[in-house]
């Protein structure tokens, strides 16, 4: 009973921070690039989630948060900024189909302690568009 009021709550904060995000918009479309740029570390931070995972960060339904969250920035940014394509909204596929998310996925950890995904240019979208990043809001549990 107890895990299920904690895994609702969860799925709340998940879809609280889906909207969230949809009327923000991506930071990183608005400045026209990557983002990376706006991630700006301090040195306390970095030291304290040097060793975090993704699973520590985001729960260990954290595959399917940060896919959600991904390509929502990416349809976010596409509505923005026309000429930028993603290929998995693109072509209506999984984000999966281009690249994966586990314990693998390279990312740093931003000033407010949220994760920020990389993508090598080339693997989502055009390589002229470089890099990707996408900032993950760390869930609170």
């Amino acid at each position: 009973m107890k895990k299920d009021r904690l895994h609702g709550f969860g799925l709340a904060v998940l879809l609280l921070s889906m909207l969230l995000l949809t009327a923000c918009g991506a930071s990183a479309a608005d400045t026209g690039g990557t983002g990376s740029d706006d991630l700006q570390q301090t040195e306390g931070t970095a030291s304290q989630q040097e060793d975090a995972t993704l699973e520590d960060l985001l729960g260990e339904d954290y595959v399917t948060y940060v896919t959600e969250t991904i390509t929502m920035q990416m349809g976010n940014r596409m509505e923005k900024d026309p000429e930028v394509r993603y290929y998995p909204i693109e072509d209506n596929a999984p984000l999966s189909d281009y690249v994966a998310i586990d314990e693998t996925t390279k990312f740093d950890v931003d000033e407010e302690g949220n994760p920020v995904i990389y993508f090598p240019a080339g693997t989502v979208t055009d390589e002229a568009n470089g890099e990707q990043s996408f900032r993950i809001p760390k869930l609170y549990f």
